[in-house]
């Protein structure tokens, strides 16, 4: 009888009535004998439920300047705790640990729209040996790819198919879909990611649902919203179907910054807590702008002067030789528009009383679903104007159409549905869009000696191509927005 049984059952009995890890006792012999907690390669894997070694935080670079190339993000550091009054206060009530109704509801309130239908969860179903088998093959799958299989064990799904996109796994089960992510950040970064998303979500915002794992809000003693891997942090949010916009379509833009401003008005409410008046500092801030644009027109100028000493690729070398003063003085303009006393005073204003900015509004990070753009990858969270999101997202798209203002008019317009832009605010984006990013990226990469001296041509030749149509279109929004 034995030897009619299939291996495969006899696996999936073994699975099943073998003991939880932290039940297993270890053996007093000379050797310890290998337990479920270790991976296949003999490492012990720290359980998800325990308390484990803190992950050290290592700073990833941000793309917060160009959608085709990692920089550096803004440095991660913590404002001293200033007192706030009550009173100046307009943060709504402080999310709670508690998971989310799966229905996705979204609850009524003065700010809050007509709640929009959200995927439903379906009944537990029971797994099958069919559906075991195919548990086992995402767990294998995911050793394979490089990431800790253990963490899934946190989640009440059994999840059945899973694909990889880059740093994410999106991991599907009979009940719903998941997207899991590997972060290198540390717990107060990321549980501060997730009470801003909490409190998005649920006034109605463009982002998706947070899955809790299955200890917060229990009685164990962990609450965090993320699970602990012996290779990072990991979390959990809901899949959103759609496709990447396209930021030169003018229906898109104008869906993309409805989202971003909704995104900022939200999230200014959740900076101060209303109850205690504290304000929360676990993310980093971005409000150095100036400097950072200062140092970038530096090395435009120290490429020139290398290009004037060296010339060590001439065709190149004369190309940027003739070209490269004109972009230096935009950048220089730039600078001394942020250094306008209004300008400076409305930045001091906003550090005082900040928005959280995606910083990382590139069109895969921005998806169309019907009526509705979400926000997603939220990585790059930070405190910074509202006005520099809003550039990079509109500089995207209108280096893809052209520098149509037409397309800059409309992302204007329906940025301001949610929160109008002041006549400061408008200069801070003519600054912003003034500094020639594109022509600083080609010159860094030159510089950095990441590509040839034809690849780098290629991209000088095709800024200068653009820049009569991003010249005009600077005129035209300094006419209509400043006039």
């Amino acid at each position: 009888m034995a030897e009619s049984i299939p291996p495969w059952l006899k696996h999936l009995w073994k699975e099943f009535t073998s003991p939880p890890a932290f039940l297993a006792k270890t053996k007093e012999a000379g050797t310890k004998a290998k337990t479920s907690t270790q991976s296949k390669h003999g490492k012990k894997r720290p359980a998800w439920a325990k308390p484990a070694s803190p992950v050290v935080a290592v700073e990833p670079n941000s793309p917060w300047e160009d959608e085709d190339e990692s920089g550096d993000r803004p440095p991660v550091h913590v404002r001293p705790k200033t007192h706030s009054h009550p009173s100046h206060s307009h943060a709504d009530h402080q999310t709670t640990g508690k998971p989310k109704k799966s229905s996705g509801a979204v609850p009524a309130g003065p700010e809050a729209p007509a709640a929009r239908p959200r995927p439903s969860a379906l009944p537990t179903v029971k797994p099958s040996g069919s559906t075991a088998l195919s548990a086992l093959g995402v767990r294998d799958d995911l050793e394979r790819w490089g990431f800790d299989s253990g963490v899934l064990s946190a989640y009440p799904y059994v999840f059945t198919r899973a694909s990889r996109h880059g740093q994410a796994i999106r991991l599907e089960s009979a009940r719903t879909t998941v997207v899991v992510k590997r972060s290198s950040y540390g717990p107060l970064h990321l549980e501060a990611i997730h009470n801003v998303l909490e409190h998005v979500f649920r006034r109605g915002g463009p982002v998706p649902r947070w899955i809790p794992p299955r200890h917060a809000g229990s009685a164990r003693s962990s609450n965090a919203p993320f699970v602990r891997g012996e290779d990072g942090l990991y979390y959990a949010m809901e899949w959103v179907d759609g496709r990447a916009v396209d930021l030169a379509s003018v229906a898109d833009m104008a869906k993309s910054c409805e989202s971003l401003s909704r995104f900022h008005q939200l999230t200014r409410r959740w900076v101060v807590d209303e109850n205690t008046g504290e304000e929360r500092h676990n993310l980093p801030y971005a409000f150095d702008m100036v400097e950072r644009l200062a140092r970038r027109t530096e090395e435009m100028e120290k490429v020139l002067q290398r290009s004037e000493s060296e010339r060590e690729d001439r065709e190149a070398d004369l190309f940027y030789l003739e070209h490269a003063p004109t972009f230096i003085r935009q950048a220089h303009e730039a600078l001394d528009r942020l250094l306008a006393p209004e300008c400076g005073r409305r930045l001091e204003q906003e550090r005082e009383s900040p928005a959280v900015c995606h910083m990382d509004l590139t069109p895969n990070n921005l998806l169309r679903n019907g009526p509705v753009v979400y926000l997603i990858d939220f990585d790059y969270l930070a405190y910074a104007p509202r006005t520099l999101d809003l550039a990079h997202l509109l500089r995207r798209g209108l280096q893809k159409a052209g520098w149509a203002p037409e397309l800059g008019l409309t992302g204007v317009l329906h940025y301001n549905t949610a929160v109008t832009l002041t006549r400061v605010e408008y200069q801070l984006l003519r600054a912003f869009l003034t500094f020639p990013h594109r022509f600083w990226r080609a010159a860094r990469r030159w510089q950095q000696g990441d590509r040839s001296g034809d690849q780098s041509l290629r991209e000088f030749r095709r800024c200068v191509r653009e820049e009569p149509a991003r010249k005009k279109f600077l005129e035209w929004f300094h006419r209509h927005a400043l006039s």
